[in-house]
C-alpha cells in the first residue's frame, strides 16, 4: 500500500495522452483499493485506478517483447499493475478497464499501459459483484474504532475471497477483510460466553468469519490478522469482533503462502 506520493515514468504516455510521460501516484489514507494518479505537467490530467488483483485475483497481463524489454522486470514482485476505474455517480456501478492495464517497475518506477484484447479482457468490469449493499451491524464497533457501528460489506466481482467493509458513518473509513474458510479451512473461533450472547447464533451454520487484511505495495505479501476475526450473524446481521491469544492466532498470517 502507497504511503507518500510516488512520482511514476510512462515513457510511452498513456492511450490518447502520448505526451503525458510522469504522473504522481497517490492513496488517499483508508482509501485502498482505490488509487489515483496524476500528470505533473497538466494537473487537470488526472484517472482513477485500482490494484487490478484487489477485483480479480487471477488477472494476468501477457506483455510483449517490447514492453517487457521497457519495463525491465527482474522478478514478477517487482510488478504493480493498476486497472482504470470508471467511478458514476452510484460507485457501486464502478468498473475496471482490464483491456488497458498499467503495469509498473516499483523498482524503477517506470510504467506502460499495455493493450490487450477487449474480446477476452473487458473494457467494462463490474467491480463489485453485486448492486445490493449487505449492512453489518457491530453494535461494540471494532478495535480502535469504538464508535464506528455500521457498515457495508462489498465483494469485488471476481475478487474472492476479499472484500471490502466501509463504515456508513465515516465512508472513508474502510477495511480489507477475506473469508478466513478461503486460507484457513480448519479455523475456529473459540467464543467467549459473552460473545456468544453478542452475536446469537443459533447454529453454526449462520456464522461469517472474517479477517481484516492488510495489502502491502506487493499484494502477494498480504496478510491476515486471524487474532481478532470479524465474527457475523448472517440471520441477523450482527457482528463483533473477537480477540484471541496471539500465541494461538497469529497477527499477520501469510495469505498467499511463503515468497
Amino acid at each position: 500500500m502507497i504511503q507518500d506520493d510516488v512520482l511514476l515514468r510512462f515513457p510511452s504516455g498513456l492511450a490518447g495522452f502520448p505526451e503525458a510521460h510522469e504522473f504522481r501516484l497517490y492513496e488517499p489514507k483508508d482509501g485502498y483499493p482505490l488509487k489515483f494518479l496524476q500528470s505533473t505537467t497538466q494537473p487537470e490530467l488526472s484517472f482513477v485506478c485500482m490494484d487490478a488483483a484487489a477485483i480479480k485475483v487471477d488477472y494476468e497481463v501477457p506483455l510483449t517483447d517490447a514492453e517487457a524489454a521497457l519495463l525491465d522486470l527482474k522478478a514478477p514482485t517487482d510488478a504493480m499493475v493498476l486497472v482504470l476505474v470508471v467511478v458514476p455517480e452510484d460507485p457501486r456501478q464502478m468498473t475496471a478497464n482490464l483491456a488497458g492495464p498499467l503495469v509498473i517497475n516499483t523498482r524503477s518506477l517506470t510504467g506502460c499501459q499495455v493493450a490487450l484484447d477487449s474480446h477476452h479482457y473487458p473494457l467494462q468490469y463490474p467491480v463489485f459483484a453485486s448492486q445490493e449493499d449487505l449492512e453489518i451491524t457491530f453494535p461494540a464497533g471494532l478495535v480502535g474504532f469504538p464508535e464506528q457501528r455500521h457498515f457495508r460489506l462489498f465483494e469485488p466481482a471476481g475478487g474472492y475471497p476479499l472484500k471490502f467493509l466501509q463504515s456508513v458513518k465515516d465512508p472513508e473509513v474502510s477495511f480489507a477483510c477475506i473469508d478466513v474458510a478461503a486460507i484457513q479451512p480448519n479455523y475456529e473461533v473459540p467464543l467467549a460466553p459473552e460473545d456468544a450472547q453478542a452475536l446469537g447464533l443459533a447454529d453454526s451454520k449462520e456464522a461469517m468469519v472474517l479477517a481484516l487484511v492488510v495489502i502491502p505495495e506487493d499484494p502477494r505479501n498480504m496478510t491476515a490478522n486471524l487474532a481478532g476475526p470479524l465474527v457475523i450473524n448472517t440471520r441477523t446481521r450482527s457482528g463483533r469482533q473477537v480477540i484471541l491469544d496471539t500465541q494461538r492466532f497469529p497477527l499477520k498470517h501469510r495469505i498467499l503462502g511463503e515468497a
